[in-house]
Formats: structure tokens, C-alpha cells, sequence
């Protein structure tokens, strides 16, 4: 099994521009330079192709002229502004002045170059801008995960006086699941989506009555179907709090198994988001190591041979394989 991480990575996917200016020769060159950099180019030569493009298709990146026949490139700006508010808009003029491009960038211009320009300018604005977006979505991301991680604790808390333990629990398997993921060299992003998760985890248990959370003895049929029912009461609270929505999938089923007889879904491999792979076997050697109602704790060692027989199954093997090579290293470290 390949780990798929290129969604979170800072590599962009293919992007779509569209071009806009009224001189052939720049649209084909700007064109045939932005293929060769790997993006989709969509071309117009006047304002009124350009706004029959924005109206008919999404992009992420507009390039326009300032100077165009009938209509301004400025009044296409605020066009594609409207219809696109996401899109990165740099706008292109050999006639500039301060006013005119104080004027763009104040119509929601992300950047305005000035022509003639060596080719290389274009891409390299492109990049600039994209990467300053892609830093600032990330400091609020962080910023948002902040008060999200200090609530969600707060609410672990309030699960603590249900179900004993609670707020424990989820530390550890967070501090598991970041070490894990820390190991496979995923982004900043992603690991902060997976400790809110790990917190999140159980939030299902809500639903399940104490007398099952708690039972000393065995559980019977009954009650392992309310237990199971967890994940997928938890992914529906998840799903009507606004800024929970990444969250909603990795708790929904981080109890699949790469085998497919998981619930709720039934999902095998990479099906299975990877987050919910990491979390699963966090969440599994915290529950083995830990004693319950029904039985007592394994030892470490007993509960990492567990994952070992497990991986290629109910686990990810390569995902076991990284958790058992840091647990590894960390008993020579205490030896």
C-alpha cells in the first residue's frame, strides 16, 4: 500500500488560468510558456470572450491585460473577482502608473505587472502569489485549530464524567497518531487535522448509554451494535458544526479495516482515508494497553505483537510498520 499525501502536500495540482489581452502574440506565448509550467491555459482576446469564459468555466488564476478594446480590463477584473472570489487575479499593463494600479488592487487584484517583462516574471508571480495564499490559509488554519483543540478539550471533559478516562485516552492516541504521522512526513496541515481527530474520535459515545460503556462482563450482540454506532454518530454531529467539516470523514471511519469488514462503511485499503488509518492504530494500541470494563490491559509487547498479526488486515501494514519501528527504537532508548 502507497501512502497518497499528495492532496496535502505544498505541491499544486494542475491549476486552470485564463488569459486575457488583446494581442495575439502574448497570448501565445504567455500560453505555450504556462503549459510548459503545467498549467490548463484557457485564452480571450476581448473582454467580451474573457466574460463568457469566467461565466461558463472555474479558474484558479487570472491574467488580463489593463488595456483592452470597448471594456477595461479593470471592469473584468471586477467581474472575475465576483464570479470567482478564490481565483488569483494579476493584472498586465505596458501603460501603468501608480493610480491605475493602486486602482486593480483595490478591485481585488492579487498582484500587476508591469510590460515588457521577461517570460520567467509570469510563472514566478504566479508562484509567489500561490505561495503567499497557500502561508496565510495555513496561519489561519493553525490559528482556527488553536481554539478548535482547547474547545474540543474542553468537551473531551465533559465525555470524561460519561465514559472514564476519556480525556486521557484521546491524548495519548493523539500524541501516538502525531508521532506516527510525524514519522511518514506528512504536512503541518495534516498533522493538526489528525490531532483534532484524535480528540474527536469517540465523540459518538455520546449516544451510547452507560450501562453498555460501562458493563463489566461481556457485551452482547445489542450491545456491540450500539457501540459500533459511534463513528457514524459522531461524523453527524461533526457534520452540522461549521469548521468541524475535515473532521467528519476521518472520525467516521477510523474503525474500517484494509480487509473491508470494518464498519460503518465497509471500506477496505485506500479507500479508508489515510488519517483514519493513522487514528486506527493509535486508537487500537491505546485500547489494548489500557484496561476496561470487560477486560484487563495487555502489555506493550503483547499489544504490539497484536498489530503485527494484524497489519495486512484489520491494520495498514505499512502504517503498523512505522509505529513499530519508532516503538522499537524507543525500547532501546529505555533499555
Amino acid at each position: 500500500m502507497v501512502f497518497d499525501i499528495s492532496h496535502m502536500s505544498d505541491e499544486m495540482e494542475q491549476l486552470s488560468v485564463l488569459v486575457v489581452d488583446d494581442e495575439q502574440q502574448i497570448r501565445s506565448i504567455l500560453a505555450k510558456l504556462l503549459k510548459e509550467c503545467g498549467y490548463e491555459v484557457a485564452l480571450a482576446k476581448d473582454s467580451a470572450e474573457a466574460l463568457k469564459a469566467l461565466e461558463s468555466q472555474n479558474f484558479d488564476i487570472v491574467l488580463c491585460d489593463v488595456i483592452m478594446p470597448n471594456v477595461s480590463g479593470l471592469a473584468i477584473l471586477g467581474k472575475a473577482r465576483e464570479l470567482h472570489k478564490a481565483a488569483l487575479i494579476i493584472m498586465m499593463s505596458g501603460y501603468a502608473d501608480l493610480p491605475m494600479a493602486r486602482e486593480a488592487l483595490n478591485l481585488g487584484a492579487n498582484d500587476f505587472l508591469i510590460k515588457p517583462f521577461s517570460l520567467l516574471t509570469v510563472p514566478i508571480a504566479i508562484e509567489r502569489n500561490l505561495r503567499h495564499r497557500q502561508a496565510e490559509i495555513n496561519r489561519i488554519t493553525e490559528q482556527r485549530n488553536k481554539v478548535l483543540l482547547e474547545s474540543i478539550k474542553a468537551l473531551s471533559a465533559a465525555m470524561d464524567a460519561k465514559e472514564h478516562n476519556t480525556v486521557e485516552h484521546s491524548e495519548r492516541i493523539a500524541s501516538t497518531a502525531l508521532m506516527i504521522a510525524e514519522a511518514m512526513g506528512l504536512p503541518q496541515a495534516a498533522k493538526s487535522t489528525l490531532e483534532l481527530a484524535a480528540y474527536m474520535h469517540d465523540i459518538g459515545k455520546i449516544g451510547v448509554r452507560e450501562s453498555v460503556l460501562l458493563k463489566p462482563g461481556k457485551l452482547s450482540k445489542a450491545d456491540w451494535r450500539e457501540i459500533k454506532a459511534h463513528p457514524d454518530t459522531g461524523s453527524h454531529i461533526l457534520s452540522k458544526l461549521e469548521g468541524l467539516s475535515d473532521l467528519v470523514e476521518i472520525i467516521r471511519h477510523h474503525h474500517e479495516r484494509v480487509d473491508g469488514q470494518g464498519y460503518p462503511d465497509g471500506l477496505a485499503g485506500e479507500q479508508i482515508p489515510l488519517l483514519s488509518r493513522i487514528l486506527s492504530v493509535a486508537d487500537a494500541f491505546d485500547a489494548m494497553t489500557s484496561d476496561r470494563p470487560y477486560r484487563l490491559q495487555m502489555t506493550e509487547a503483547e499489544a504490539l505483537n497484536r498489530l503485527k498479526a494484524d497489519a495486512g488486515t484489520h491494520f495498514d501494514s505499512e502504517i503498523v510498520d512505522v509505529f513499530l519501528k519508532y516503538m522499537g527504537e524507543e525500547i532501546q532508548k529505555a533499555a
